[in-house]
């Protein structure tokens, strides 16, 4: 959606390269196989689960910033700019942060001023209060209608939103590395539940305004006649809210599961408590 789109009133008005972003492609092909490599170098009996989690992230985040979802959100449907957006922050982070390894994070933490960082931006309350601050004035009317007008400045945007769901989902889903800042499980779901709680506002103000609050919306060519603008714009915080609530949901259960685990792993050490071998 910018001002040039009312001169696209078709998808494939638009060139190869806006529908399908073949660059992007090409790197997150290069980092699938550089991932899919090191790991089976490493190890023979890989996780085949936390393999799935990571090229599942890279595919998503294709589907979400480089395929023809993308174009079609930003100059036809807000509701699919909301849905690409939410794929984007809320499924791409915990999946690809599900299949790293220790390894994999541990040489860039022997980095002191990366270390320094990431102990920083990891703070609970700093982490899950600038991604949900950051999104929801993106969502300000006055600053998506002049983020909507420049691709460079649209693209900065979204380099510091993913930045910062990273750093948000890392206190959620992350390798286990001494040192590193971890939560509880009980810290952990408190921690979801004020994610939820943070973003609720700006979704809300979008699904019950009764007027017109972007003006990339109001000019962008009607391609469903059952989703007007406006309808086109509530459904759009729908969108985010339910995808949200869906992956946030989806976490708990995780929570809770790994904190089920742990508790049975406890009390079978402790019902065999390993013996120290004494020989003479």
């Amino acid at each position: 959606m910018n001002h040039g789109q009312m001169e696209i009133n078709r998808l494939w008005d638009l060139s190869f390269f806006e529908l399908w972003h073949p660059l992007l492609f090409l790197i997150l092909v290069i980092i699938g196989y550089l991932y899919i490599k090191a790991v089976r170098a490493r190890d023979a009996h890989y996780s085949k689960a936390k393999m799935f989690f990571f090229l599942s992230g890279l595919f998503l985040l294709y589907l979400s910033e480089g395929s023809p979802l993308k174009a079609f959100g930003h100059h036809f449907l807000f509701t699919a700019h909301m849905l690409g957006m939410s794929i984007t922050y809320f499924a791409v982070p915990p999946l690809v942060l599900g299949g790293l390894y220790d390894w994999m994070v541990i040489p860039l933490l022997k980095v002191a001023p990366i270390k320094r960082v990431i102990q920083f931006l990891t703070h609970p309350l700093l982490a899950v209060t600038m991604f949900n601050l950051l999104l929801s004035f993106y969502h300000i009317p006055i600053f998506f209608n002049n983020i909507m007008k420049s691709q460079i400045v649209m693209t900065l945007a979204d380099l510091i939103l993913i930045f910062f769901a990273f750093v948000m989902w890392w206190l959620i889903v992350h390798p286990d590395i001494v040192g590193m800042r971890q939560l509880k499980p009980l810290p952990k779901i408190g921690y979801v539940f004020a994610a939820s709680i943070l973003l609720t506002p700006a979704c809300a103000i979008i699904m019950f305004s009764d007027h017109l609050m972007y003006t990339t919306v109001a000019m962008e060519p009607q391609i469903f006649h059952f989703l007007p603008p406006l309808m086109d714009q509530k459904s759009g915080g729908v969108i985010m809210k339910i995808f949200q609530e869906i992956v946030f949901v989806a976490t708990l259960a995780y929570i809770f599961v790994q904190w089920a685990k742990s508790d049975v792993k406890g009390e079978e050490n402790d019902l065999n408590p390993k013996v120290p071998l004494v020989t003479k």
